[in-house]
């Protein structure tokens, strides 16, 4: 069996992250194949279109890099030297260790071992007094520039001070002719418990290459898109989206791992991240630990497990409400020695009814409305008196 080369992850904290990180990437969820450069046009989707994208606007740096973006070797050695300070150790043999896998130092012939480490002490001098904080990452890449290069012609010697060349060099590799096609491999972590996945979020990576492939976790693409809109104020290419510019770090890592197989991945990645701050500063690592924020979701799976102890929770709740509201047993007891009244209930007095009578038209042997009889020879005095 092939033994696997070590993993060139993007992340953004200072300390890489540990292969246990990784191998969550193989044994969690079921990936998907989102771009093939031996096939482009075989697959369709969002990422496909970005990298066909990609390489055109590699295309175009390589032909018009004015532009793109004002950069001098000034400028390309003050954000390499950022990203040196960034991940790098701190302490300055480590630091020397980086330069000299990725450079070569330049001293004059008859310098001595002292003078040679006083040059190399005081690019990483701490701000003196009275120094000016705004010019002390320039003025430290200005005293790395006199002592120290990469490799002429190396994608590093481009990247510092020629970037239509590394766009040549990035075009080329991105080619759907080249004879090494590379896949971008997606992560989606469909119903994979967060659980499973918080050690990602924790090491802060979001994609990584290794053996050829670009393994993503797709969905940063969202937050990429959201701090697209900020990146105008940050400086850098406008013409590069952040998804886009992610991408472009794993391909300048797997460049350098082609071109130099022996360099350890931390050496590759200060290099992309270089190439990386030059299109969009620091606004990468800003949209990625936005993304960390609400990253990992919670699964289906554990959804329903919450809803259902959210629900056991709210019948425990109600049980115990309604045992407090429920009769003592002893309540007939309790109540045995309340005085009690005797007396019956008051009857109602049932209300009479009256009887009308029919006025002029009373009988004889019928009564009156008093109630006397009235016998025969008398209707005429009863129809005169009322007449009356």
């Amino acid at each position: 069996m092939k033994k696997r080369s070590p993993a060139r992850p993007w992340y953004a904290g200072r300390t890489p992250p540990a292969e246990e990180v990784l191998a969550i990437f193989d044994n969690a969820g079921e990936p998907e194949v989102l771009y093939n450069q031996a096939d482009p046009d075989s697959i369709e989707g969002d990422f496909a279109s970005l990298m066909k994208s990609v390489y055109g606007k590699m295309d175009s740096l390589k032909r018009s890099p004015q532009d793109f973006r004002t950069w001098t070797d000034e400028d390309g050695y003050a954000t390499f030297y950022e990203a040196l300070l960034d991940y790098a150790p701190a302490e300055i043999k480590g630091r020397v260790g980086i330069l000299q896998q990725l450079g070569t130092f330049k001293f004059r012939g008859n310098a001595g071992p002292d003078e040679k480490k006083k040059l190399i002490s005081a690019v990483f001098d701490p701000q003196q007094e009275g120094e000016d904080p705004r010019i002390i990452t320039s003025s430290r890449a200005r005293r790395l520039s006199q002592i120290w290069g990469p490799p002429t012609d190396s994608l590093l010697d481009f990247i510092l001070a020629r970037a239509a060349q590394a766009g040549r060099v990035l075009s080329d590799r991105l080619n759907p002719t080249n004879p090494e096609p590379f896949r971008l491999i997606g992560h989606p972590f469909k119903n994979v418990r967060s659980t499973e996945l918080q050690p990602i979020a924790n090491a802060r990576v979001i994609a990584f290459e290794r053996d050829g492939d670009i393994h993503i976790v797709p969905v940063v693409r969202k937050s990429c898109d959201q701090w697209d809109a900020d990146a105008a104020a940050v400086g850098g290419v406008e013409q590069v989206s952040l998804i886009e510019t992610l991408l472009l770090h794993e391909i300048v890592e797997l460049v350098m791992h082609e071109q130099h197989p022996e360099l350890p991945p931390l050496c590759c990645h200060i290099v992309a991240t270089t190439f990386e701050r030059y299109l969009k500063a620091d606004l990468l690592t800003v949209a990625v630990e936005d993304f960390f924020f609400s990253w990992p979701a919670m699964s289906e799976d554990e959804e329903a497990e919450r809803l259902e102890e959210q629900l056991q929770q709210e019948m425990r709740e109600a049980e115990a409400m309604f045992a407090e509201e429920e009769a003592p047993e002893d309540l007939d007891d309790d109540i045995s020695d309340l005085p009690m009244d005797d007396a019956p209930p008051p009857k109602k007095k049932k209300k009479k009814s009256k009887k009308k009578v029919a006025s002029g038209k009373v009988q004889p042997g019928g009564k009156t409305a008093s109630g006397k009889a009235v016998v025969a020879g008398t209707k005429k005095k009863l129809v005169k008196k009322k007449k009356e």
